[in-house]
């Protein structure tokens, strides 16, 4: 399935009333994800830069203090913007058996349902591809403002595994997931940086990770039919 078919069909189905639940679902969560990923993320800067002192001087004041303010006030936005990566990865597994399911239901009826994983698993693994995308960030924002383009990219590829492994994961192993992945590798990486577009886009970021999901479901799918087949 190439990447075009892919996002046809993802946008097709997203206006059907199959996936007007998760999608209601996705919007509540990830909106709370982005505001609880933004709210920490930005309290951790204002607090780095709020009551900086010098030794044997003191606390910072006046103009120097206002401009410490200034930048945590410009640091807690960027951090905000960044945190939409995180906050999606978070969201996946809220409800990826919802989105899964809608898109299964009326593209691969005959799968029949999927063995799936418990809530918290799901749960914990979108915690943990959140944590990934803090970890991989902080240490590349200073080369995101040299090359505009690069945040796409890395976020693509992150948003594009985590939702690839999430629809996969319910009804293969790791290491068919694993192989699966590679097969359509590239096609998962641009969908990731649409993906990660669609998350620096106010409005669409909370439909985002919803519409990833289905997406990467469809890939999955893709690439499962081409191996049996050959």
């Amino acid at each position: 399935m190439t990447l075009f078919s892919a996002i046809a069909k993802t946008l097709r189905q997203m206006s059907t009333a199959a996936m007007l639940r998760p999608l209601l679902l996705g919007l509540v969560v990830t909106a709370l994800c982005i505001v609880a990923m933004g709210a920490t993320v930005g309290a951790g800067v204002a607090w780095l830069v709020s009551g900086v002192s010098i030794p044997f001087v003191g606390e910072i004041g006046g103009a120097a203090d206002d401009a410490l303010g200034w930048l945590a006030g410009v640091g807690s936005v960027i951090a905000m913007a960044f945190a939409f990566t995180p906050a999606a990865a978070a969201a996946i597994g809220f409800f990826i058996d919802p989105v899964a399911e809608a898109v299964e239901a009326r593209n691969y009826p005959a799968l029949g349902p999927a063995k799936g994983r418990s809530f918290a698993t799901e749960v914990g693994m979108g915690l943990r591809y959140a944590g990934l995308a803090i970890l991989l960030n902080i240490p590349m924002l200073p080369f995101y403002f040299l090359f505009p383009p690069l945040p796409a990219v890395v976020n693509g590829w992150l948003l594009g595994r985590a939702s690839f492994d999430m629809a996969a994961l319910r009804r293969e192993t790791p290491a068919r997931t694993k192989a699966l992945r590679r097969s359509v590798w590239f096609r998962m990486v641009l969908g990731g940086v649409l993906l990660a577009v669609l998350t620096m886009v106010p409005f669409l970021n909370l439909i985002a990770p919803v519409f990833g999901l289905a997406l990467m479901t469809h890939l999955y799918h893709g690439a499962r039919l081409k191996g049996e087949r050959l």
